[in-house]
């Protein structure tokens, strides 16, 4: 038994379209889970400029993890004053949030990359102009998409080549996560674990036991997904390459955002049989 739930979500495939990026129908739900004082958590690879305008328009007060686990934003004030610090050293101040970085910093990986010059087009390095092509972002939104402070994410046209580099990257002690679109080179660090970390610290402030609906539709969702109560695979053009051995999964029929929603209301619809059982 448990006493709260915490909602932990992917953005691009799963609340947002992996098309448009559409994201109105789930509006009302986002609405409804904010009242019902279940926090939504957005658990994604995209910055913290890209995610803090999402965070912004949604009306969001929550933590956020961003770059695949490698830091965790947490607005100031949002825990009582003084207790992250109780919790952790790793503790530091950036604007209105205290960040927890988990990860590594960018520099790290970038002189990797310029040594091992790998066969593919450098997220980070490339032009403005492409990165706009590649993930049919705005210029604005391409521009906050390339200022990584943890990751790097390369796209390969060939996967042999994709998975030499991957294997040698972790040999090296980096980390290395597959997404919709490209391989995430990274720290030590996954989706799965900053969570984790984020539900302890509620667990240990608020003195109750949560449970987490996790959504994802990628392969860099595996790790936060598996370590879900009830984890909810949204459909996408990613969703398929997903595998995970948990029993409560739940698949949508929809696409983001509309699978979004179906996924919440499945979840929660399961757990309060569940619990009535």
């Amino acid at each position: 038994m448990f006493d709260k739930w915490i909602v932990v979500s992917d953005m691009d495939g799963t609340l947002l379209n992996h098309h448009d990026y559409k994201v109105q129908a789930a509006l009302p739900m986002l609405d409804q889970l904010e009242k019902a004082g279940i926090p939504v958590v957005f658990n994604t690879s995209k910055t913290f400029s890209e995610l803090k305008d999402w965070v912004t328009l949604l009306n969001n007060k929550h933590p956020f993890i961003v770059e695949n686990g490698s830091a965790i934003y947490i607005p100031e004030n949002y825990f009582p004053q003084g207790f992250l610090t109780q919790q952790t050293s790793n503790v530091k101040h950036e604007g209105e949030y205290q960040v927890i970085v988990t990860g590594i910093e960018i520099q790290s990986i970038q002189n990797y990359l310029k040594t091992v010059k790998p066969d593919a087009i450098d997220f980070t390095q490339c032009s403005l102009q492409q990165a706009m092509d590649i993930t049919g972002l705005t210029e604005k939104d391409a521009a906050a998409a390339q200022t990584r402070q943890f990751s790097v994410p390369l796209m390969f046209d060939d996967d042999m080549k994709q998975q030499n580099f991957g294997e040698q990257a972790k040999q090296h002690g980096f980390g290395i996560l597959k997404g919709g679109r490209f391989l995430h080179v990274l720290g030590t660090c996954d989706k799965g674990s900053s969570m984790q970390i984020l539900k302890n610290l509620y667990a240990g402030c608020y003195q109750k036991t949560y449970a987490m609906i996790v959504l994802g539709d990628s392969q860099n969702d595996v790790a936060m997904l598996q370590q879900a109560d009830i984890p909810v695979v949204v459909k996408s053009p990613s969703s398929k390459s997903i595998e995970l051995d948990h029993p409560a999964t739940i698949e949508t029929q929809n696409e983001a955002p509309e699978g979004w929603v179906e996924g919440v209301i499945s979840a929660l619809t399961n757990s309060r049989l569940k619990r009535d059982n």
